[in-house]
């Protein structure tokens, strides 16, 4: 059997059931706000909104495939019946060939649902790509910037201790020629 036009009905409800989740997740307000926020925090808001939009027109083609495909099983369905009441071999022949138009809109809905899965995982997979050289770049910023503190940490505790051994010195120094002071007096 060839599984080429089969209609991915698993993937269709594991989308739905992703798209559901999604949803009530995002539909919390105090999660919505915390998720703006990291977003908004990490810069990657415009990505995160981009997705979704993409995720949204993909779903509205799917919609709009499936109800095409409804609207010519209904139309294909109601020529059936009609030709059912003209005798059961009309039927029988008008089954045969509705049977080909129904699968062809089916497989069309399902090509429509595809197209809109790649657009949407292609919209995904370039944002990912964004946030990823973003993240890159945060993470060197963070780098070097940790690494220029380290340094100006260093020299700074490099010049304190250079400044308490000066001192040291002075107050040796000090202490000897307060020592020589009273042995002369």
């Amino acid at each position: 059997m060839n599984n080429d036009r089969h209609f991915p009905v698993k993937r269709l409800l594991v989308l739905g059931a992703l798209v559901g989740a999604g949803a009530y997740y995002f539909s919390r307000e105090q999660n919505r706000r915390a998720l703006d926020a990291k977003l908004a925090d990490l810069g990657l808001k415009d990505a995160a909104q981009d997705v979704g939009q993409s995720v949204t027109k993909g779903w509205e083609k799917t919609k709009d495939a499936a109800k095409d495909a409804g609207a010519v099983i209904a139309d294909k369905a109601s020529e059936v019946k009609d030709a059912a009441a003209d005798g059961g071999q009309a039927a029988a022949d008008k089954a045969k060939q509705v049977a080909g138009d129904v699968k062809d809109a089916v497989a069309d809905a399902s090509g429509k649902a595809a197209d809109a899965a790649k657009d949407a995982a292609a919209t995904a997979s370039d944002k990912a790509a964004d946030v990823s050289d973003k993240a890159r770049n945060a993470a060197t910023d963070a780098k070097n910037a940790a690494a220029d503190k380290a340094a100006e940490v260093k020299a700074d505790a490099q010049a304190k201790v250079a400044e308490a051994k000066a001192d040291a010195t002075k107050a040796v120094n000090d202490v000897k020629g307060a020592v020589r002071d009273a042995k002369n007096a």
